[in-house]
């Protein structure tokens, strides 16, 4: 009914004598539904919003002057993407060695450089998308990468090691 309003609106659809328009002119009259436009809120907003609302959920608008954007971060953001390419171009050396070079030293480097490599990645994705809605959404990651490295460094001392269970994998 939506778009036969519409059309009907446009002038596309209907002339003024049309046997659908003297049929349902009642009906498509009563469908259509007018929005006012203003700029106060409106008094019946939907639970959700009143939800976040009451909580206080609100995008930070981002740093404008530059110092809010200086933060209390350890390094440059220059510099934290080259330490950050390094290590990925580090992987491409470091993965195919780990099959050849065995030992706990050799799967302690792997797995701290994927887990490194992952840890930026996902952080990345945290501070871009969700720490403007969630402030402290960084706190669970750190705690989920914590124990994934001691679960890795785990593995590495009191069992086969990461290096030797790629090549168990790749036995089967």
């Amino acid at each position: 009914m939506a778009t036969i309003g519409l059309l009907r609106g446009t002038g596309c659809l209907f002339t003024k004598n049309s046997l659908f328009q003297q049929k349902f002119s009642a009906s498509l009259q009563n469908s259509q539904i007018t929005k006012h436009f203003s700029l106060t809120p409106v008094a019946s907003s939907h639970p959700v919003v009143e939800f976040f609302r009451a909580r206080n959920f609100r995008a930070k608008r981002g740093p404008f002057r530059p110092e809010d954007k200086r933060g209390d971060h350890a390094m440059m953001a220059s510099t934290h993407w080259k330490v950050e390419r390094a290590l990925a171009i580090s992987m491409l050396g470091v993965m195919p060695a780990c099959l050849i070079v065995q030992g706990p030293a050799m799967d302690t480097l792997l797995s701290i450089t994927v887990l490194l490599h992952g840890f930026w990645g996902v952080d990345g994705v945290l501070t871009d998308y969700l720490e403007k809605f969630v402030p402290w959404i960084h706190y669970p990651w750190y705690i989920l990468t914590i124990a994934g490295l001691a679960g890795l460094l785990y593995f590495n001392y009191n069992d086969v090691g990461v290096c030797e269970a790629i090549k168990m994998v790749w036995r089967l």
